[in-house]
């Protein structure tokens, strides 16, 4: 237990009276004659004896000498030896009932608080140390953190290889295959997240599709946009310069796909896009190049897009997007070859509803459970003290029973002040965590929101381009 301070003590002077002259001659067989009794004078000493306790009752811990004003300094006095759960009515009425009578109505009252006070520190400490962090969202669709894509994420890397063989020439729905190609593919690239590089890759341009013309276009395919970000007008100015013109050499576009992915360095990310309205027509073997693009570390995904494919071919087609871990994606439609595209913008944008869901529902999760323990922290703290004020005052009335002189009007002003100061430092400390984590977690679905409603338009506008 802490050294106490010493509490004002009453005087008392012990007047003793004196013998004069000699004292008679014992008598024989009589008594001794009795000692002189030495006289101490205790007021000049400072002292007092009750209850026979040498010197004066160390009544008040020296913590509990707070500023009546100081909320703070009463919220880390520590705990009374009978605070709290470890309150004893009958040890405190013992211990009040050696205190020496006569004191201010304040020394009363720092006693009793002495004695009887809970421990307030962890809640004080709560209330200066809780900082109010939502943690880190999670990675969005387009694989950003937060603002910022993180330095180790691996890049995304898609190429498109367009056929431009002499069938994409012909006509579906009033156009030409070719432009609606151009259209799916222009909205496509353009809905691809932010840290991707698309590449495009043509085949079946060279030559023509007459026999004297195959050894060119079978030999022959061309990276018209080298694998970088993505810029509306440098993709769109390769397309426009693609014509459907000679054969279908898918397997030699796949191999030098492969090669471009490999010297971009392993890791990344690698999908490959192939549309077609055929098969392999050059005797290459596409399937295997689907293949190698598995073993040999590039680790592409190749997804075919057969569009307007006739029946009977397109097994060939499927059988490379197997042999690529990918998918056959049908579009037997111009209709359907643009909804195959913005199947991918559909999917992105769906995923990005769902970021936005989750993140919020996370933040109002943490939001409450900020709350509720603000909550529970702030009751369990005004209901230690009710207890200790409503326990206080009894005893400051059986002070007054007890002593003479003594008015618990004065000591339990006393009490109900204190007790309020700390009941609104209580509830406005507390408060204020709920409401700055409201605030923060408003602050941060807003921006939620804002971002994912961003990120969803600016796909729906590729979608209409």
């Amino acid at each position: 237990m802490r050294k106490w301070i010493i509490g004002l003590a009453a005087a008392g002077i012990l007047g003793i009276g004196a013998c004069s002259g000699e004292e008679a001659a014992p008598e024989s067989g009589g008594q001794e004659p009795a000692e002189e009794t030495e006289v101490k004078d205790e007021a000049a000493s400072g002292e007092v004896e009750k209850s026979g306790n040498a010197g004066s009752r160390e009544m008040i811990d020296p913590a509990f000498m707070v500023e009546m004003g100081d909320v703070e300094g009463w919220m880390k006095t520590g705990p009374g030896p009978y605070g709290g759960d470890q309150y004893d009515e009958e040890a405190v009425r013992a211990e009040i009932g050696q205190w020496p009578e006569g004191l201010d109505p304040e020394d009363y009252f720092r006693a009793i608080v002495s004695l009887t006070s809970a421990d307030y520190r962890p809640y004080q400490e709560i209330l200066e140390t809780t900082e109010i962090d939502y943690g880190e969202l999670t990675d969005t669709p387009d694989a950003e953190s937060g603002e910022e894509i993180p330095a180790d994420a691996p890049p995304l890397n898609v190429q498109i290889l367009l056929d431009a063989s002499g069938s994409m020439a012909g006509q579906m729905e009033g156009r030409s295959k070719m432009d609606l190609a151009k259209e799916a593919i222009t909205g496509f690239a353009g809905s691809l997240p932010d840290n991707a590089n698309v590449s495009l890759r043509i085949y079946g341009h060279a030559g023509s599709n007459q026999p004297d013309g195959k050894e060119l276009s079978c030999s022959t395919t061309e990276e018209v946009y080298a694998l970088d970000s993505y810029d509306a007008a440098s993709f769109r100015k390769a397309l426009d310069t693609v014509a459907p013109t000679g054969y279908t050499p898918i397997g030699l576009a796949m191999e030098e796909a492969a090669a471009d992915l490999k010297q971009h360095g392993d890791g990344a990310q690698n999908v490959v896009y192939v549309v077609s309205d055929g098969k392999e027509t050059c005797g290459g073997d596409a399937v295997a190049a689907a293949k190698s693009m598995q073993q040999e570390g590039i680790r592409a995904v190749v997804n075919i897009i057969g569009f307007d494919i006739a029946e009977e071919e397109r097994q060939s087609l499927e059988s490379i997007a197997e042999a690529g871990g990918g998918e056959y994606l049908r579009a037997d439609t111009a209709e359907e070859l643009k909804n195959t595209f913005s199947e991918e913008r559909t999917a992105l944008i769906n995923d990005w509803f769902d970021w936005v869901n989750e993140n919020i529902n996370s933040t109002y999760d943490q939001s409450t459970d900020y709350a509720l323990d603000a909550y529970d922290k702030e009751t369990e703290a005004k209901l230690l003290l009710y207890d200790e004020q409503t326990r206080q005052k009894l005893l400051a009335y059986d002070l007054e029973g007890q002593m003479e002189g003594v008015e618990s009007s004065d000591i339990i002003d006393m009490i109900s002040e204190r007790t309020g100061l700390m009941l609104d430092h209580v509830q406005e400390g507390f408060q204020a965590i709920r409401d700055e984590a409201s605030e923060e977690g408003n602050k941060i679905r807003e921006d939620i929101r804002e971002k994912g409603n961003d990120e969803q338009e600016k796909l729906r506008e590729n979608d209409t381009d």
